[in-house]
């Protein structure tokens, strides 16, 4: 099989979404549940930008 860049982008963005779902972060350009409403009651404890740079993985927890 030959590796180009192309392949191991798209390895590195399948790996991080398996691991970042394991520990419980949500992919997405923009939360838009958090901003209308739709999720009051918690707050992004922590953000990361993923591995091809288009989304980021945030990661929500209660309101203090």
């Amino acid at each position: 099989m030959i590796v180009t860049d192309n392949t191991r982008c798209a390895l590195a963005v399948r790996r991080e979404a398996r691991e970042l779902t394991r520990q419980g972060y949500r992919k997405h350009e923009t939360d838009w549940e958090i901003h209308r409403g739709g999720r009051h009651n918690e707050v992004i404890v922590d953000a990361k930008v993923s591995a091809d740079g288009m989304h980021v993985w945030t990661k929500l927890g209660p309101r203090p």
